[in-house]
């Protein structure tokens, strides 16, 4: 998220042509030049319906001294150990304007009911330190995939006693870079390409709700101009500042002889008839442990439209193989966006099909 203050910069969400008019609702809004703020520059719309001029804000954008860019910075710098002094050198550094420790207490204080690593930071700065914090590797998968892990969290996940029994996730996020197969990413099958004909949609009951992570996307989201990076900033927003997201972009992989023995105990065919491939692969946006359980989550813009059951059903699946002991009965999937999360148990669409290879 990093850019310079120097210079008044745009704000990139308020050049979006808004759907409605917040005031009316009327859909007829047209561009009604600019207006030059202390550190940025919005774009001004004009309804053609009740003739009001307005900045399409969302409500945590308004009234602010600083782009909401860099309130998101420094209360990541802040979780991830540095103190308030550290963390308004590091603002001065990068966007060449100093915010005083008052400032970034009362930024950290707003946005705490989202931001719920804060009650774990103490320990992680015990832990690790700042630098530490994250580990970040580069995998070459045929395209570049920034794998990283938390590493306070998987310590604290290995200590606490409600989720004792996922101490193998953590084991396996940290083993990644040296047991990924990486050779079978170059010619696989990808997760997020299959086909659902595998799975017993009879079954199949999504959960719809809000919860933290559309509150984060609607948070993080309008303040990237670049479509292309908005994926990866709500990536490394959540795995800094939430208490739950372990690790993001993590791989997984099924060769030969793992798809074979899935398809044995499950009853299914993975792979469709004629493929060429031997294995499937893909990887995890964000994986998270929280409420007794190991979630699978997929950021999808459109989430309403978009149904990623199948690519969520193979990583759940993979996971079975990739951590010893972990089970489909330990695992929820979800894809999600700013508006909806949509949930779902993977091992329900397996039952029957389960049940009768079993019989």
């Amino acid at each position: 998220m990093a850019s310079t203050l120097t210079r008044t910069t745009r704000v990139p969400h308020t050049d979006k042509r808004p759907e409605r008019c917040p005031h009316c609702g009327s859909t007829h809004v047209t561009r009604k030049g600019t207006r030059k703020k202390k550190i940025e520059i919005v774009q001004l719309w004009r309804c053609s319906s009740c003739h009001r001029v307005f900045t399409p804000t969302p409500a945590a954008l308004r009234n602010k001294t600083y782009p909401l860019h860099v309130v998101l910075d420094a209360i990541t710098l802040y979780d991830l150990g540095y103190s308030l002094e550290q963390t308004a050198d590091k603002i001065k550094s990068r966007f060449g304007r100093r915010a005083g420790r008052s400032t970034i207490a009362g930024w950290l204080a707003e946005h705490r009911s989202l931001t719920t690593y804060a009650r774990l930071r103490s320990e992680g700065r015990r832990l690790f330190p700042p630098t530490q914090a994250i580990r970040s590797i580069k995998l070459y998968h045929p395209q570049i995939y920034k794998y990283q892990y938390h590493r306070p969290k998987l310590a604290m996940l290995r200590q606490g006693r409600e989720h004792a029994r996922f101490a193998g996730v953590a084991d396996f996020l940290e083993r990644v870079p040296a047991d990924c197969s990486h050779e079978l990413f170059r010619a696989s099958e990808r997760a997020s390409q299959k086909a659902a004909g595998f799975l017993d949609a009879s079954r199949l009951i999504i959960v719809e709700m809000e919860n933290t992570a559309t509150r984060m996307a609607a948070l993080v989201i309008p303040t990237v101009g670049d479509n292309r990076l908005r994926h990866e900033a709500l990536q490394h927003f959540m795995l800094a500042n939430d208490s739950t997201t372990l690790a993001i972009e993590v791989p997984i992989w099924l060769g030969p002889a793992d798809i074979k023995a899935l398809e044995q105990e499950h009853g299914i065919s993975l792979l469709p008839p004629g493929s060429s491939a031997e294995s499937i692969t893909g990887h995890i946006d964000f994986l998270q442990v929280r409420n007794g359980a190991v979630h699978i989550l997929d950021y999808k813009p459109g989430a309403r439209a978009d149904h990623p059951i199948a690519q969520l059903m193979i990583y759940a699946l993979a996971l079975t193989r990739l951590i010893p002991g972990l089970r489909l009965f330990d695992i929820k999937c979800a894809w999600f966006d700013q508006e909806e999360y949509c949930e779902f148990f993977p091992r329900t669409l397996l039952a029957r099909r389960h049940d009768q290879a079993a019989a």
